[in-house]
């Protein structure tokens, strides 16, 4: 009798550490997804899909003469070369998707670089900048 009652506490114990550990293991992979971080190079029609999110930050991260000669819709222009363009960038929101381009990729390569290194989740940059935007 009392090895019945041993064995049915071990069985249960055994099933229930079962159960704790694909749980546990659940939680793990949905915390992965939350924390998957997106940076990449995209061209002028998924630039043009991600502006159409309300959500979406545009920034322009050319200098303000370039930004002044023309820009893409209504980017918010933070001046990559500018002494206060770490702390501008930081204000952005980490949890939104942010767009940047400069005038050929450089910059806003750079710039997405450094938004991956503060915390930012999704940051896409325009391949070719403004220079291959075709309006």
């Amino acid at each position: 009798m009392k090895k019945i009652l041993f064995l049915s506490i071990a069985l249960f114990g055994l099933v229930s550490c079962g159960e704790a550990q694909t749980t546990t293991q659940k939680k793990e992979q949905a915390k992965k997804q939350q924390t998957t971080v997106i940076n990449k190079v995209v061209g002028q029609e998924e630039f043009e899909k991600m502006m159409k999110k309300p959500d979406a930050q545009l920034i322009d991260v050319r200098t303000k003469d370039e930004y002044n000669a023309g820009h893409i819709g209504n980017a918010k222009n933070i001046d990559f070369y500018g002494s206060d363009f770490k702390s501008n960038m930081a204000k952005l929101d980490k949890s939104k998707p942010v767009l940047v381009y400069c005038a050929k990729g450089g910059r806003s390569g750079q710039a997405a670089s450094m938004l991956k290194e503060m915390g930012f989740k999704e940051v896409y940059d325009l391949s070719g900048g403004y220079g291959s935007w075709k309006k």
